[in-house]
């Protein structure tokens, strides 16, 4: 798309992309995250997700924003090449396309999981239509994030190739853990799991991707915005049946 798309479609793209993000963050990751915390912790009385989700968005926020400024101040100027060069490799935000590959191809695993362990047909082929959707969207929210990250194909397509295979691992996974594993712990994890999934989704959906297309306000800013909504409104679509 770079090389044959006008700059204002792929703004428009990434804008749609956010909308993706934070849907998939706030409705579906945080949300399964509350409900399965309940159901693993029935006795406790405290929005856990919601405290793991905030203190992974200031995390990632330290790790992308904070450190790297802290180690280009004079006291490391000219000193430390291993700092610099952690400096140069995060400059604006170069690290967000791999923060979004990991947690997307582990949100991909679980729920390539939950569909090996499925045994009601009729409740296979819902989830199975429901994932190859949500997959779809956020197979172009990560793609976008390369391009604007600025790599080039060649380097893309590994950590693409790798988020594709993700969710056909968690299948055989899924078989397998349905023989061997105890389901209660395999709960526990994956509600942790997505609650740090929501806080870095919704981080790189408003940090990295509401800020760059609508701050400072540039021309088709309602376009822009409809994109996103759109965005947001397939994924709330999708939470009807996943």
């Amino acid at each position: 798309m770079r090389a044959r798309i006008s700059p204002l479609v792929l703004s428009r793209a990434n804008a749609f992309s956010g909308g993706v993000l934070l849907g998939a963050g706030l409705i579906h990751l945080l949300g399964d995250a509350v409900a399965g915390f309940a159901r693993a912790y029935p006795g406790l009385d405290y929005p856990a997700a919601y405290a793991i989700a905030t203190t992974t968005f200031l995390v990632v926020l330290a790790i992308e924003r904070v450190v790297p400024r802290g180690l280009s101040s004079p006291a490391h100027a000219g000193g430390d090449p291993e700092a610099s060069a952690l400096v140069g490799s995060m400059a604006g935000a170069g690290s967000t396309p791999y923060v979004l590959l990991a947690t997307l191809s582990i949100h991909s695993l679980i729920a390539g999981a939950a569909l090996g362990t499925e045994t009601d047909r009729s409740a296979f082929l819902v989830l199975l239509a429901a994932i190859l959707a949500h997959k779809a969207s956020a197979g172009f929210a990560l793609g976008t994030t390369f391009e604007r990250a600025g790599a080039s194909f060649r380097q893309a397509l590994p950590a693409l190739l790798f988020f594709a295979g993700s969710t056909p691992v968690g299948v055989l996974l899924g078989a397998v853990a349905g023989i061997g594993f105890d389901a209660g712990h395999l709960q526990v994890a994956t509600a942790w799991f997505k609650a740090v999934a929501a806080g870095t989704f919704v981080y790189i959906a408003v940090l990295d991707v509401v800020r760059e297309e609508f701050f400072p306000a540039e021309r088709d800013v309602l376009g822009r915005y409809v994109c996103a909504l759109l965005g947001a409104g397939v994924m709330a679509t999708l939470a009807l049946w996943m």
